[in-house]
């Protein structure tokens, strides 16, 4: 059912110009030319307008609209068509021949060169062979050409190169009509094997011929056929072309066209080609055996073209003073002096009607049949053709001026399309002409702006959505921020977050609005991706969306979000803040990774601790870090912290770290914390059983040599909690036995002052002496006897103190009586009059050595030595001259005594023998006579100086006190 076009939209997408040459002078050539047939060179030869006059010339328009004149035919020109290669079909009658002639030319090059003014290829017909009808319709390929008769037969050659083609001979034709065939139209390329397609049509009939298979080519005997090509020069060949093989499919029936009104279209969307034809009731498309489209336009049409997407139809407006002749009449033709009645016929591409003698006004209208719009119309009289090259549609008037219509620019053409509201007009243009995202993006936002104007509010959502990515959001937002629009801009909202371009204000408006919406749940679970139903993946900022949930009371969804997305520590404050389930936050703790887990404690440890001490300390012990994470977390000590009101829980945690952790990641503070704790517990206590564990606890942890502790810190703990073992503990593990003995004292621990110093005496005497001072002060009902006498035993054995300093010490105590030392002091003074005797005898034995030594020294200075050893007494060989005789009654070779040195120039020698001794004692008296000196030269300048103390400090920097 066809379409009317006369509710289309009519725009001005054209301008009409006159043309003219590059210096202005307009075409006088043309004036005179009655155009039966025109067509261009598609591009060949950098593209030309052809033209066929009444008169057998063919005019030629190059690119600077130069015009060229070639006189081809003697008679008159009828047919003129061109391949969309470079091959030029002309048709038409010469003197010399008695039927049509057929001209070939190449359109590689300008058709006025030199070269190539001469036909390719001249094909003559003669008088007995096929076709055997005037040719009224004519189709060509580079490789094909087809004719049509007015008796209705239509002839088809095959040749792989129709130029260099030398055996033409027509077979009979392949398909007889009951008409005149009106138009023929090749189709390559067809659906569904690339095939080749033959439309042709009659006054009413349309055909399509789909080739399927030309036969090889077979010689014959004899031809008639008479081929002449540049030389003109004529030969006779011996070929004849088998009948090609169709399938014939009638398209329509008592439907039909004109000549010219017949067209081949290619669609700009898939390059598909579609067989368009025109007649009083409207315009027709078909591909193959298949009728496509219908379009009603009820007039009568001269002719139809196409020109890339556009379909242009001329149709007549005034018909009154035509001379045009009917279907059934015939213009005169005058050859050889007879008359003979030629139809004016027109080719696919473009052939108009002419011999008009009035003035006649025409229409020409470009139509864009995917848009369904009028892009052009105008009246101009008496159209002589229309030809389409270089981008411009070519109109050729009756008066001999050539027009030519330009397409505006793509901005002109929305801009009409704009001011007439066209948004959907302009969207179709803009795509086609492969507008960017950004110029399409413009478009919707236009045509937003247009339905927004019009209150159609969700049309307006769905083009301003098109536009995201390219217009600022906030543009669209701001015209749905009213509470009446909540839904559409909802709808922009999530379109934005589908394409991953909101930020975190967007999704902070998209969850208050589905928070204020009536379906809220059901949206909001949606759009956060907690409905399973719904396969759209949105992109939203997490954080945002669960923080606008939880602000809205909506915990579930946001624990949901949450947990979907990893965000841990969102999920246990929602727990732990607003729903108050410190079990479920627990719970959810347990089922993270240690790094999670860690940091979760780390935040919200204290409040778990309150709230749930038991279940979060054994959840603490199960994170079982590796002895890395140990070290970089710092644990158990970096969670001490968690538990500053749960003394009980932390010290179980730290006892099953200790435990359980490598000790040499254990920090000091972790044991002291224990320590600290344990002390705490023991203070507390009140069962003697459990304080006596508490206590070896303690005590165990201060006596191992492993645990490092701070003995400074651990000391005032024990100190603080009166803890009396720890801190002797403490000084024994520091080798501070004084301390120990002081803290006793202090306590007022008799006994254990005395098992102090048993313990610790032969280590530290002074203790007893300390004991002794302590007791002989003590004021006591017995004055301390016991403990004196067993202290006076052990100072008395190691002569720690003299009697004298014993007495003087004892003499403090008014309990102390002399019988208490009555022993002491006996066994003291036999001690010491033992040593006076031994001493007595000593000094005796001394004289008497002294006195010796004194004579041998005399007898060495006045008496004679004899030497009468006759051996060396250090190889024991005999002597022999020389040798060295020493006063020490040694004698030697001269070679085994040694020489010492000296500033003489004499030798000097010593005994090997005695020099050892010898140098011991020299040594020692020369040491005495340097500090003998020393000391005088000290107390000189110290009796000679007003400043003591310089004198004093210069000796001791010269170090000349210094024990050697």
């Amino acid at each position: 059912m066809a379409l009317g076009i006369h509710q289309w939209r009519r725009f001005n997408f054209f301008d009409k110009e006159v043309v003219k040459r590059k210096n202005g002078t307009p075409l006088e050539e043309l004036k005179h030319i009655q155009a039966i047939a025109s067509t261009s060179t598609n591009g060949a030869g950098d593209g030309q307008l052809v033209f066929g006059s009444r008169d057998g010339s063919i005019w030629v328009i190059n690119r600077d609209y130069e015009t060229g004149h070639i006189h081809k035919f003697d008679i008159s020109l009828q047919l003129l068509a061109h391949s969309l290669g470079d091959t030029l079909i002309a048709i038409g009658m010469d003197e010399s021949e008695a039927k049509q002639t057929i001209k070939l030319w190449k359109t590689d090059r300008a058709l006025v060169e030199k070269e190539n003014t001469e036909p390719a290829k001249i094909i003559s017909i003669p008088e007995n062979d096929h076709p055997n009808s005037k040719i009224c319709a004519v189709a060509i390929t580079d490789r094909h050409i087809a004719l049509g008769c007015e008796n209705g037969a239509i002839y088809f050659f095959i040749s792989n190169d129709l130029i260099k083609e030398k055996r033409y001979k027509f077979s009979p034709p392949f398909y007889q009509a009951k008409l005149r065939i009106t138009n023929l139209v090749f189709a390559e390329g067809g659906k569904p094997k690339n095939d080749l397609i033959l439309y042709a049509t009659t006054t009413s009939d349309v055909l399509s011929f789909r080739l399927i298979q030309a036969a090889p080519v077979v010689a014959s005997v004899s031809s008639a056929l008479t081929s002449t090509i540049r030389d003109r020069r004529p030969f006779h060949l011996t070929h004849q072309q088998p009948i090609p093989q169709f399938s014939v499919a009638v398209l329509e029936v008592d439907i039909g066209c004109n000549p010219g009104c017949a067209v081949l279209a290619q669609s700009d969307k898939d390059g598909e080609q579609q067989f368009v034809i025109a007649n009083s009731t409207g315009v027709f498309s078909y591909v193959g055996d298949d009728k496509r489209l219908g379009l009603g336009i009820e007039s009568e049409k001269s002719a139809i073209y196409w020109w890339f997407n556009y379909l242009i139809i001329i149709t007549k407006e005034d018909r009154k003073q035509s001379s045009i002749p009917s279907s059934s009449s015939s213009s005169s033709l005058t050859r050889a002096g007879s008359a003979t009645t030629l139809k004016p016929q027109s080719t696919i591409l473009s052939q108009l009607t002419a011999n008009q003698t009035t003035t006649e006004l025409q229409t020409l209208a470009v139509y864009d049949t995917n848009a369904q719009l009028t892009a052009y119309s105008v009246g101009i009289p008496r159209i002589q053709c229309v030809i389409n090259e270089w981008g411009y549609i070519h109109i050729l008037t009756g008066d001999g001026e050539l027009h030519r219509l330009m397409e505006k620019d793509l901005h002109s053409r929305l801009h009409l399309l704009f001011r007439k509201n066209c948004f959907q007009l302009a969207l179709q243009l803009a795509k086609k002409n492969r507008t960017g995202a950004q110029g399409m993006a413009e478009i919707f936002k236009q045509y937003g702006d247009h339905l927004y104007a019009k209150n159609e509010y969700e049309s307006a959502t769905d083009q301003y959505c098109k536009t995201i990515g390219y217009l600022e959001p906030s543009y669209a937002i701001k015209k749905f921020l009213d509470s009446q629009h909540i839904d559409h801009l909802t709808r922009y909202l999530e379109e934005l977050h589908r394409e991953k371009l909101a930020n975190t204000d967007h999704t902070t408006l998209l969850l208050n609005c589905y928070t204020k919406h009536p379906d809220r749940i059901y949206r909001l679970t949606k759009f956060i991706g907690l409905d399973k139903t719904s396969d759209i993946e949105m992109n939203f900022d997490v954080d945002i969306a669960i923080d606008v949930c939880r602000q809205a009371n909506y915990f579930e969804e946001a624990l949901a979000l949450s947990a979907k997305y990893h965000r841990h520590d969102k999920h246990i404050k929602i727990q732990i803040e607003n729903k108050k389930d410190y079990n479920e936050a627990l719970d959810y703790i347990q089922t993270l990774k240690f790094d999670d887990a860690l940091q979760a404690f780390r935040n919200y440890g204290k409040t778990l601790i309150k709230e749930k001490p038991e279940k979060t300390t054994q959840l603490l012990k199960q994170l079982n870090p590796t002895p890395q994470q140990i070290e970089q977390e710092q644990l158990p000590e970096s969670l001490i912290n968690l538990f500053m009101n749960n003394p009980g829980e932390l010290l179980d945690y730290l006892e099953y770290a200790v435990k359980q952790y490598p000790k040499e990641h254990l920090s000091t503070t972790v044991h002291d914390t224990i320590l600290e704790l344990l002390l705490q517990k023991y203070s507390k206590i009140d069962d003697k059983k459990e304080r006596d564990r508490t206590s070896n606890k303690i005590l165990v942890l201060l006596q191992d040599s492993k645990v490092d502790i701070d003995v400074t810190r651990a000391m005032v703990a024990c100190q603080k909690y009166n803890f009396k073992a720890g801190v002797i503990s403490l000084y024994d593990r520091a080798k501070l036995y004084q301390q120990i003995l002081q803290y006793q004292m202090d306590n007022k621990e008799s006994d254990e002052i005395v098992a102090t110093c048993q313990k610790y005496g032969d280590d530290d005497p002074q203790l007893w002496i300390q004991a002794l001072s302590y007791f002989s002060k003590l004021k006591s009902s017995d004055g301390c006897q016991k403990e004196i006498q067993q202290i006076l035993a052990y100072i008395d054995k190691n002569d720690l103190l003299s009697p004298l300093l014993v007495i003087q010490t004892l003499s403090n105590n008014e309990s102390t009586n002399l019988d208490l030392l009555k022993d002491y002091l006996i066994r003291k003074l036999r001690t010491e009059q033992k040593q006076i005797e031994k001493d007595q005898s000593e000094i005796r034995r001394f004289r008497q050595e002294n006195g010796e030594i004194a004579k041998k020294i005399k007898a060495l200075e006045t008496d004679p030595i004899l030497c009468q050893d006759p051996k060396c007494s250090a190889c024991k060989m005999d002597l022999d001259i020389p040798c060295i005789h020493f006063f020490c009654e040694h004698s030697f070779h001269e070679h085994c005594a040694f020489a010492v040195e000296s500033t003489s120039t004499e030798i000097t020698y010593e005994c090997p023998l005695c020099s050892g001794d010898n140098r011991k004692w020299l040594d020692l008296i020369n040491n005495q006579r340097v500090g003998k000196d020393i000391h005088e030269t000290f107390h000189r300048e110290l009796d000679g100086q007003q400043d003591k103390f310089g004198v004093i400090a210069e000796f001791l920097g010269r170090r000349l006190f210094d024990k050697e």
